[in-house]
């Protein structure tokens, strides 16, 4: 079988690490976590807008697609056991972020990687979660403010919903960092071509050797980068993308072979999960992964810069506008009629 490529293998396998129980026997134990979850309250639903979204771009105005969902799959850079989700002394931050946009009609699903670093305006909440300011900050720090929970995911989707104009988002999916080493240690490892030298956390990891890494060699290999010659974001992603697509080869033998390993996949997974997705409204999503074609992941073009304490990301405003309106958008052809001379 012909592999994919790594930016297909991104998005693909970044949602099924966190979808793939949610078939046959899985469902039952995705019950269970719903009854558990958020003290027991019902599931957050989502209410779509009845106004029709538009975005003015190059003098032509654009309307949003019709049938669309669009989820925000949040990476944490915290353990589960790390994690205090009713203190609001979080430290959380959203390391990862990538966003989908489900086409029901054409049946494709587009994704667009998001840079953590990015600079944007978030909201700052007080300790009831009311909104008492705002400030100028990386992208990954929306989800410090709330209780580490719902409220700290809903903030990180207002933060990224702004900086791409306002674009509605419907739903999101948050993980810790245990997802990383369980997953692989479930497929009993994952060998790659070490790209950067880390013989000094584990002398048989220098780089150009093949290695199978166990789940603590993993995680550090796809999260390290202070502790490397090349320490940008953006040369992590590479190496994340690298081991996604080595883990979604081995993803997909066990599952094909094994008619448990999505349960055992989603029992893992679910107590490192935050979710306004109810459970029905998740298997459905996941047949959409199954049955839709995922579109090569996009990723914003901008520059990355030296702060003066931390790395900054500025987008290309034109280029980011444009992605948005070829994703999400279609031309308004009642809005621009109006406005044309006659």
């Amino acid at each position: 079988m012909e592999p994919l490529s790594r930016s297909r293998i991104l998005g693909r396998v970044l949602v099924l690490v966190i979808l793939i129980g949610l078939a046959g026997g899985a469902l039952f134990a995705l019950k269970k976590w719903e009854n558990k979850r958020d003290g027991g309250n019902a599931t957050e639903e989502v209410t779509l807008q009845e106004e029709k979204k538009m975005i003015r771009y190059k003098n032509q105005w654009y309307e949003l697609r019709d049938n669309i969902e669009t989820v925000l799959v949040i990476g944490l850079d915290k353990f589960s056991s790390q994690v205090e989700r009713n203190s609001y002394n979080n430290d959380q931050r959203a390391d990862f972020m990538l966003l989908l946009m489900v086409d029901k009609d054409n049946k494709i699903i587009n994704a667009i990687h998001i840079n953590r670093d990015t600079m944007a305006e978030i909201q700052v909440l007080g300790v009831a979660g009311q909104v008492v300011d705002t400030t100028h900050a990386q992208l990954a720090l929306s989800y410090n403010y709330g209780s580490g929970g719902h409220d700290s995911c809903r903030n990180t989707v207002k933060a990224v919903s702004t900086y791409l104009y306002d674009l509605p988002i419907d739903y999101y999916v948050s993980v810790t960092m245990d997802a990383v080493s369980e997953l692989n240690d479930l497929v009993e490892g994952v060998t790659i071509t070490v790209m950067d030298d880390f013989s000094a956390l584990y002398p048989e990891m220098v780089q150009g050797a093949e290695v199978t890494l166990t789940g603590e060699q993993a995680l550090s290999y796809v999260r390290a980068r202070t502790s490397l010659e090349d320490k940008t974001n953006m040369h992590r992603m590479e190496r994340q993308r690298q081991y996604i697509n080595a883990l979604y080869n081995k993803i997909k033998q066990y599952a094909a072979s094994s008619d448990d390993f999505a349960l055992e996949v989603m029992t893992q997974l679910s107590a490192h999960m935050i979710t306004n997705y109810s459970v029905s409204s998740l298997q459905q999503l996941s047949k959409y992964l199954m049955d839709f074609e995922l579109l090569p992941v996009s990723a914003i073009e901008g520059e990355a810069t030296a702060g003066e304490e931390f790395m900054e990301f500025y987008p290309d405003e034109d280029a980011l506008k444009e992605m948005l309106v070829n994703t999400f958008y279609i031309p308004s052809e009642e809005k621009n009629s109006a406005e044309s001379p006659s």
